[in-house]
C-alpha cells in the first residue's frame, strides 16, 4: 500500500537538493521508482480516510491493435444547423483493451443529415488541419466533431485507418 508522505515539510522543499531527491513529489504523488515494467495487469484500489474502498480500476497490457472504436458524447442532437456531437476515436485490441501507442491516420466519411466539422488529437506538434476529414491518432486517441443540418434524420460517421477494422457511429438529429 502506498500513501502520500505528508511528513515531508513544505518549507525547504524548493531547494535544489530537495528537488533532485524528489522530496516535494513524494509529498504530493504516489511514486513507484523501482517498478519493473512487463506485460500484465495493474489493479489500483483507492480508499477513503476511513479505510473503505472508494474506487477500483484495472488496466491490462494491450495486444496488437485491432479496431477503431467511436463513442459520441451525445447520440441525439438538434437539427438546427449548429448543434455538434463530439466523437472520441480510439484504438483497441481484440479484447477491447486500449492501445496507447497507435498514431495512424484516420479518415472520416459522413453521410446523412450532418457534416464533418473538425478533428483534434491533442498533439501539440501535429500539423494536421482541423477542418479536413482526416486526423492522426495521438497515443491511440483523437476527437472528431460532426455538425447537424437543419433537416432531421441520421448522421453516420465512418472512421477508417490502415491495418485496423473500421468503425461507424450514428447520431440522430431532431
Amino acid at each position: 500500500m502506498r500513501k502520500k508522505d505528508l511528513s515531508i515539510p513544505l518549507e525547504g522543499s524548493y531547494s535544489a537538493a530537495a528537488q533532485k531527491g524528489l522530496e516535494r513529489q513524494k509529498r504530493y504523488r504516489l511514486m513507484w521508482m523501482d517498478a519493473k515494467y512487463e506485460p500484465g495487469t495493474v489493479k489500483v484500489v483507492a480508499y477513503d480516510k476511513d479505510g473503505n474502498k472508494a474506487a477500483e480500476k484495472e488496466v491490462r497490457t494491450a495486444g496488437k491493435p485491432y479496431r477503431l472504436v467511436l463513442e459520441a458524447d451525445r447520440n441525439v442532437i438538434n437539427a438546427d444547423g449548429k448543434d455538434l456531437s463530439f466523437i472520441t476515436v480510439s484504438v483497441v485490441d481484440k479484447n477491447g483493451n486500449p492501445c496507447p501507442n497507435v498514431n495512424e491516420l484516420v479518415t472520416f466519411k459522413v453521410k446523412g443529415t450532418g457534416t464533418y466539422r473538425a478533428g483534434a488529437n491533442g498533439d501539440p506538434a501535429s500539423l494536421d488541419l482541423f477542418h479536413l476529414p482526416q486526423m492522426h491518432l495521438f497515443n491511440g486517441k483523437l476527437v472528431a466533431i460532426v455538425e447537424s443540418t437543419e433537416k432531421p434524420g441520421t448522421i453516420t460517421l465512418e472512421a477508417n485507418a490502415k491495418g485496423l477494422r473500421k468503425a461507424v457511429v450514428a447520431i440522430q438529429t431532431k
